[in-house]
């Protein structure tokens, strides 16, 4: 299962370095000071929040994926799939409000989705043996035997039941 955890590592580490610096961290920049778009979009909040979830999302998960620190890792790429997809919403609106439907640029900030699934199947390789003891545990606790409702050791001695209420001796 290594194998397959450093495929997926090196699958990850390209994905993160393209899109991550070069399309999440480039294009945002050229987008605000290369004159490409309206003035209106280049000076927008939206450009700024797609740079921040670039490097922080996707070059420092998968950094933080790098170091074996799987469950960050996947939070990271989370919070940078919800914000991803904030930032398509709020890029369609603006586009679309601006009659540019076919210019969004949703290919270029959406590929955390896949950084999100890489990230997941690493995660669940890694703690696979973590997760069978879990569901192990439930199991074993779900099936328990409930405590009785007496009270205690059932007996069918009758002198017995009288020293345990503080009868006759």
């Amino acid at each position: 299962m290594k194998i397959v955890i450093n495929i997926l590592k090196v699958i990850e580490l390209i994905i993160g370095a393209i899109w991550g610096i070069i399309f999440g961290v480039l294009t945002p920049i050229s987008l605000m000071y290369g004159g490409i778009v309206d003035e209106s979009i280049s000076q927008h909040f939206v450009l700024w929040l797609w740079l921040i979830n670039s490097v922080v999302c996707y070059i420092g998960g998968v950094t933080v994926v790098m170091m074996k620190h799987y469950k960050t890792a996947l939070c990271f790429h989370t919070v940078g799939l919800i914000v991803s997809l904030t930032v398509y919403g709020i890029f369609d609106g603006l586009f679309s409000e601006r009659g540019l439907s076919g210019q969004n640029p949703a290919q270029l900030y959406m590929p955390i989705i896949f950084l999100f699934f890489t990230t997941l199947a690493i995660t669940l390789i890694a703690e696979r043996n973590n997760i069978k003891k879990r569901l192990e545990a439930s199991r074993e606790k779900q099936y328990e035997a409930a405590p009785s409702v007496l009270g205690g050791e059932y007996t069918l001695d009758p002198s017995e039941k009288e020293k345990k209420r503080g009868g006759k001796k």
